[in-house]
C-alpha cells in the first residue's frame, strides 16, 4: 500500500541524518489523503531531550531528501516534533524508545499501574516499581503513556 511505502522510505532516509546527530526515531506517522496529508516525525535525544533546532535541521534535511525522492507525489505538511511527555506508547519502536523511562499503565478493567519500563516482549511489560520487578500482560492493558512529568 502507498502509506506503508512513504513511512518505509521516510524511516529509511531518517536513519543516517539522526544517527549523525546523536537523535533517535520514536515514531513516524502519515495521515491523510492528497493534499490533506500529514506526515508527523517524532524524534528524540539518544540520552537527552531533543532541542527545537535539532527538529527544525531534520525537517529541514528530512523535506529536501523527500522532495529529491519524489516520495510523496502531492502536497503535503511535514511536522518534525519531539514525543512529548504525554504521548500514549502504542509501538514497539516507541516501547524500546521508553525502556528504561517512568511508564504509567492503565488496564482495561481500569486500574493503574506506574514503574520504570524495563523491557517487553509480545505479550508482557516489565516494569520496576520501587526494587520490585513485575511482569504485566500487555493483553489487558488499555494504554501506557510517560509518567516523565
Amino acid at each position: 500500500m502507498e502509506k506503508e511505502r512513504i513511512l518505509k522510505e521516510v524511516e529509511e532516509i531518517l536513519e543516517p541524518i539522526l544517527k549523525a546527530k546523536g537523535l533517535v526515531l520514536v515514531d513516524i506517522e502519515y495521515k491523510g489523503l492528497g493534499s490533506r496529508s500529514i506526515l508527523s516525525v517524532y524524534i528524540d535525544g539518544e540520552d537527552r531531550p531533543v532541542t527545537l533546532k535539532e527538529c527544525e535541521d531534520v525537517s529541514g534535511l528530512l523535506s529536501l531528501e523527500l522532495d529529491a525522492r519524489d516520495t510523496i507525489d502531492h502536497s503535503y505538511v511535514l511536522e518534525v516534533s519531539s514525543p512529548g511527555l504525554d504521548r500514549v506508547l502504542k509501538k514497539d519502536r516507541e516501547l524500546r524508545w521508553a525502556t528504561g523511562k517512568k511508564v504509567k499503565i492503565f488496564f482495561l478493567d481500569g486500574r493503574e499501574e506506574r514503574g520504570i519500563l524495563e523491557g517487553f516482549d509480545e505479550s508482557t511489560l516489565l516494569i520496576d516499581r520501587d526494587g520490585n520487578k513485575k511482569k504485566l500482560d500487555r493483553e489487558k492493558i488499555r494504554k501506557i503513556k510517560l509518567d516523565e512529568v
